[in-house]
């Protein structure tokens, strides 16, 4: 099959959320298969070619755009770790002023819709005649036909999806070939309009070609035997030193105090209200009086940066990292004992997938990707990878957050515990395999079929 994918983000390139990893993983495994894959991003402004190996083609294209010819060009590079080509679509006045992915709603809306516009003359400049266009989220929906292409439409941020947005998904439902989102759990809550999102009945009569597939991590980025970036590799066999050094090393850098005993907590997010960060918020205050170490890392909406920079200097137990960086963010996985997540909706559950596989046991609201991944210790069975509630209120969490603790300090079970968490078995998902099957389905029926 010859796929191309459109998407807003691919890791390494361009990433702020799980969907960089998506769309970088699945390329990556569907193209191992021996499908022709190749990918269309933007060219951002924090994207140099010399650091990535991306070569400019000799060709200008020009896009016919709100009635102006907008000069474009476009650069090519490999997919790390694969065969799969990735295009960067590059317009001055719409992404390459700018280093940052994503400015103001506005903006966006203008920005991805020449995007999505010059992806398409240029597939067609370019000569390529894809069997499937694959596209991602509310930022590719402009993506609306091309000559005998089957269109399959992933949705995983669903905060976006409001105004003229909430009529472009509702549109771009009804003439896909597939939607699919990120797990199963999420998909049923979608289905059953748990988070009001206005698409429960286009989806419905959609429901026929409507998945939810779980992506694991990427075991070539985030695995603690192999990991250059971590401060000793250790694996779910023999994890006890491995880990305590990672813990050492993170305590030192952040400056806090180098006490391996006392428990570490994390959370890698974005700080926004569909991320819970309102309830972590509430809830660090509390954390403050215990004897526990947490680390926040994200960035997000200026309001939620500055009231936790003023948690971060107000208590010495609690440091606040504002910014991403991924290899920084595998050391607080290896480092930490703990993963917290308060995401209103869990579409991929894939930050909850990476903690664990360094050995972070999460403590997790149980919404959408959660359902599948974390199931909750039993101390009779000793079955079980971690900790959820069910109500994404502070009280909640900080009842999981003591029974956890109290688990903590049971030298004899929590070994156990952490290697339940790292061995979640990723094979059993067939991620790669649902896909193909999906792909090769629509290809086999005719075209925009409403079901």
């Amino acid at each position: 099959m010859n796929i191309i994918y459109i998407s807003s983000e691919c890791f390494p390139f361009a990433k702020t959320g799980s969907l960089a990893d998506v769309v970088s993983k699945l390329a990556k495994d569907i193209e191992k298969e021996g499908h022709n894959v190749k990918i269309f991003i933007p060219r951002y402004g924090s994207t140099d070619p010399t650091s990535y190996q991306i070569e400019r083609l000799p060709t200008d294209f020009y896009v016919d755009f709100n009635g102006n010819d907008i000069p474009t060009s476009v650069y090519k590079g490999i997919l790390p770790d694969s065969l799969a080509g990735i295009f960067f679509i590059e317009s001055q006045y719409h992404f390459s002023n700018s280093k940052e992915i994503y400015l103001s709603e506005v903006q966006n809306e203008e920005r991805f819709k020449f995007f999505s516009h010059a992806c398409l003359k240029i597939i067609s400049k370019l000569g390529f005649n894809p069997d499937i266009i694959h596209i991602f989220n509310s930022h590719t929906l402009e993506i609306s036909y091309h000559k005998n292409t089957s269109l399959v439409l992933t949705l995983n941020n669903i905060s976006d999806i409001k105004g003229s947005i909430l009529k472009k998904t509702r549109d771009a439902i009804n003439h896909c070939d597939l939607i699919t989102t990120g797990s199963d759990g999420f998909k049923n809550e979608l289905l059953s309009d748990t988070h009001k999102t206005g698409l429960e009945d286009v989806l419905i009569n959609k429901r026929g070609r409507f998945c939810g597939i779980l992506i694991p991590p990427d075991e070539d980025i985030y695995n603690p035997e192999t990991d250059k970036s971590i401060a000793q590799n250790y694996s779910k066999s023999y994890f006890s030193i491995g880990k305590k050094k990672c813990k050492e090393d993170l305590l030192e850098f952040l400056n806090l105090e180098n006490n391996l005993q006392i428990p570490l907590f994390s959370t890698i997010s974005c700080f926004k209200y569909n991320k819970g960060i309102d309830v972590l918020i509430e809830t660090l205050h509390q954390l403050a009086d215990l004897n526990i170490q947490f680390v926040v890392v994200g960035k997000g909406e200026y309001t939620y940066e500055q009231e936790l920079t003023k948690i971060g200097a107000k208590y010495k137990n609690i440091k606040v990292c504002i910014g991403y960086n991924y290899n920084f963010s595998k050391k607080v996985y290896a480092a930490s004992d703990f993963f917290i997540s308060t995401t209103r909706y869990n579409s991929t559950g894939l930050a909850l997938l990476n903690a664990m596989k360094y050995g972070s046991i999460p403590i997790a609201y149980a919404t959408g990707a959660v359902k599948e991944i974390v199931t909750d210790y039993n101390q009779n069975s000793e079955y079980g990878n971690g900790f959820t509630y069910t109500k994404l209120t502070k009280e909640d969490l900080m009842e999981s957050i003591i029974n956890a603790l109290k688990l903590y300090k049971n030298k004899e079970k929590w070994p156990s515990l952490v290697k339940q968490a790292m061995s979640f078995d990723a094979i059993k998902l067939n991620s790669t395999g649902k896909y193909i099957n999906c792909y090769k389905e629509i290809l086999s029926l005719p075209a925009n079929v409403y079901q």
